[in-house]
């Protein structure tokens, strides 16, 4: 008798994106002040009404404040398995995820995170809930505090995780921060890159590379 497979991950009715398949990672790549942050929040957090887990890695923003922004976008993520990394190094004000959070020093401290992360996936899966979604939020802060080389394999084992668990990864990155090689790799590690645009009238659009039944033209969202 052969194996069910598994169903995709999807997203809300008000995104232009299909469902994608489990252990797949997606790289967000955009301006951050543009809608690709809200995106790639999205992302991870359309999975709470769905009883999937969320996992976090905050390089920028101490937990409290990354949570009350996924707080807005999703008014039930309580309902959900929770973890964050707190890459800040500021645990006081986490409210009633504060048993999810963990801090790590500074965003430079990539083994660290691994080991956190490593963690709180493991604790979810404990939890008896078999789908997470992962987002990392962002490749653009890591690569001011550690060497190209040594961000890539980091992403590289957790992108790996996430596929080998039929997870979804998002990871963003501001393209205007990175020169081209560094995009490429970033690009090359993860399944799919979803490029997110801002116009001046504030309306954001995205396009997807690398996966099929997706919008490939330029789409408002």
């Amino acid at each position: 008798m052969s194996k069910q497979r598994p169903a995709p991950y999807e997203f809300a009715d008000d995104l232009p994106l299909g469902g994608v398949e489990p252990g797949t990672n997606l790289l967000v790549a955009g301006p951050t002040m543009g809608g690709a942050r809200r995106l790639a929040l999205r992302l991870v957090t359309d999975g709470s009404d769905r009883g999937e887990g969320l996992l976090l890695v905050s390089t920028d923003k101490a937990s409290s404040k990354i949570l009350s922004e996924c707080d807005g976008l999703c008014p039930d993520l309580g309902r959900s398995p929770l973890g964050v990394v707190d890459c800040v190094g500021k645990g006081s004000g986490r409210g009633r995820f504060a048993d999810g959070v963990e801090t790590v020093s500074s965003p430079g401290d990539l083994t660290g995170i691994g080991i956190e992360f490593s963690g709180l996936y493991q604790n979810i899966h404990r939890s008896g809930t078999e789908r997470v979604r992962a987002g990392l939020y962002s490749l653009s802060t890591l690569l001011m505090y550690a060497d190209f080389q040594t961000v890539s394999r980091f992403v590289h084992t957790v992108s790996g995780r996430i596929a080998a668990t039929d997870g979804l990864g998002v990871f963003l990155v501001d393209p205007a921060t990175q020169d081209e090689k560094v995009i490429s790799t970033m690009t090359q590690l993860c399944d799919a890159r979803v490029d997110v645009r801002a116009h001046d009238d504030g309306a954001s659009e995205l396009r997807v590379r690398g996966l099929r039944d997706q919008p490939q033209d330029w789409t408002a969202f």
